[in-house]
């Protein structure tokens, strides 16, 4: 047996490999993440502080005055017209008793009657307090007058002092905007200054180690971290930037795996080159050209376009033998003596199928 023979394992052994492989590069990129949500949470620029050093503190002040004597009139406007209201609906109701009053007046001096003397009374009484709600209507309605009035002229102030502090906020929002982008533009070097030494080592652990026996950890970490440093990227590079950068590096990745799967075939691996030889072995081919292998009963086999190589009737009976044989088309000694036992192997595979001898130039 080759000393540098590789077991796959059983595929239970490779589903929960691939599965803990998984699970290392969703932990490593949560690792990754705190990371940089830890750098997110360094304290930037305060607005208020900046608001302050631009803003006057009497403006403020008598804006908040301001607010509230405005608060205060259009509450007491609103309590007055409540107060109407209330007066009105008690005039309303004082003009139908008093015309109520008149009509049974009417019709009792048409009958040659008075009215008695409570509803003579009550008339007087219901045309003394609709008197009195008139003017106290015309009272409320002047001091909802006056109260507007009022109301108007601290329109007008706050409005100029709102204007000028408008002015004062908008110099001081533009400075508070400066250093948060500046702030921003921190994060993202000190995020980036972390990512990339972490990127670097990985893709070098991955461009060294990649085909070794730890192959699952290194493409997890690489894959963890390259999808971690690729989302930074895109949170602080400029979009119309960042689009060609992802693209670049898009391109970069399919040229390597073309070149890497062109130079497998061109110049394959002897894992690869093994296992083709073999697959073309167990459908009785040449593994050079591909031309079927008559060997044996096969002579006599015929190719079906549905069922395979078939043998021809009458043909089957011969012992299957194992014989020396060349590919007629390319040439390729496909099977050969062994040197330790001389019964008959296959030319391009390590080992002899009779005795296990390894060739010497197979490794």
């Amino acid at each position: 047996m080759s000393k540098n023979k590789k077991f796959k394992g059983t595929w239970v052994q490779q589903f929960v490999i691939i599965f803990l492989s998984v699970l290392l590069g969703v932990l490593l990129y949560w690792f990754l993440g705190f990371i940089t949500r830890d750098i997110d949470s360094l304290r930037g620029p305060d607005r208020s502080k900046v608001e302050e050093k631009y803003i006057d503190a009497e403006l403020v002040e008598r804006q908040k005055s301001l607010n509230g004597s405005l608060n205060d009139i259009r509450e007491n406007i609103r309590n007055k017209q409540e107060q109407q209201r209330i007066l009105k609906d008690s005039t309303n109701s004082l003009q139908n008793t008093i015309n109520q009053l008149l009509s049974i007046q009417k019709q009792n001096i048409e009958r040659g009657r008075d009215l008695s003397e409570q509803q003579q009374q009550t008339l007087a009484e219901c045309q003394t307090m609709f008197l009195e709600n008139q003017k106290q209507y015309q009272a409320l309605n002047k001091e909802i007058a006056e109260l507007t009035a009022q109301r108007r002229q601290l329109d007008k102030k706050m409005a100029a002092v709102s204007k000028e502090i408008k002015g004062q906020r908008t110099l001081a929002w533009a400075e508070y905007g400066g250093l948060r982008s500046k702030h921003r533009w921190k994060i993202g070097a000190l995020k980036l200054a972390v990512m990339i030494p972490i990127f670097l080592i990985v893709a070098w652990v991955f461009i060294k180690k990649r085909s070794g026996t730890y192959w699952p950890i290194v493409y997890a970490a690489f894959i963890a971290a390259f999808v971690r440093i690729s989302l930074v990227a895109h949170e602080y590079f400029p979009k119309k930037y960042f689009k060609y950068i992802a693209l670049l590096v898009i391109i970069a990745i399919v040229l390597k795996l073309l070149v890497y799967l062109i130079k497998r075939i061109i110049s394959p691996e002897k894992d690869w080159l093994i296992k083709q030889y073999q697959e073309a072995y167990d459908k009785s081919a040449c593994p050079i050209c591909s031309k079927p292998v008559r060997i044996g009963p096969l002579r006599y086999a015929v190719r079906g376009k549905r069922r395979g190589l078939v043998l021809l009737a009458g043909q089957g009976g011969q012992a299957a033998k194992q014989e020396l044989y060349t590919c007629p088309s390319c040439g390729t000694e496909l099977y050969e003596k062994c040197d330790k036992c001389s019964d008959i192997r296959h030319s391009l595979l390590p080992f002899c199928e009779h005795c296990g001898n390894e060739k010497a130039n197979s490794s």
